[in-house]
Formats: C-alpha cells, sequence, structure tokens
C-alpha cells in the first residue's frame, strides 16, 4: 500500500469514497460531496488567512481537509 503523502488528490477523493462505503452507483455523487466539503474547508482556510492548504498536492493534505 502507498503512503498518502506520495498519491494525488484526486485519487485520494476516490480511495476516501470507497473506504466510506460508496458502491460503484453511488460512487460518483459521493466523490463530488468530498470535493464540495474540501472546496469548503479551503475557502475557510483563505478566509481565516490559512494559505498552507489552499492547493493540496498530495493525499496526506486531502486528508487534513476532509
Amino acid at each position: 500500500m502507498t503512503s498518502p503523502i506520495a498519491i494525488h488528490p484526486s485519487i485520494m477523493i476516490t480511495r476516501i469514497a470507497q473506504q466510506e462505503g460508496a458502491s460503484l452507483n453511488t460512487q460518483l455523487v459521493k466523490v463530488a460531496q468530498l470535493r464540495m466539503e474540501m472546496a469548503t474547508a479551503q475557502a475557510g482556510k483563505e478566509a481565516s488567512g490559512d494559505k498552507a492548504l489552499l492547493n493540496p498536492a498530495n493525499g496526506a493534505e486531502v486528508d487534513l481537509l476532509i
């Protein structure tokens, strides 16, 4: 198994959706929901002035936002 640090953010979001039990029929909806949560968290970080996680570069940063 690979480390979350080496995983692209899009792949990490899909992996989280699968770990949360999304079936093949509902996986796209779950991925969209997780992307929305990530965008909301990024907006909150931007408003607070914390620019460290505005553009997640790996899966570990995505995991911190979601």
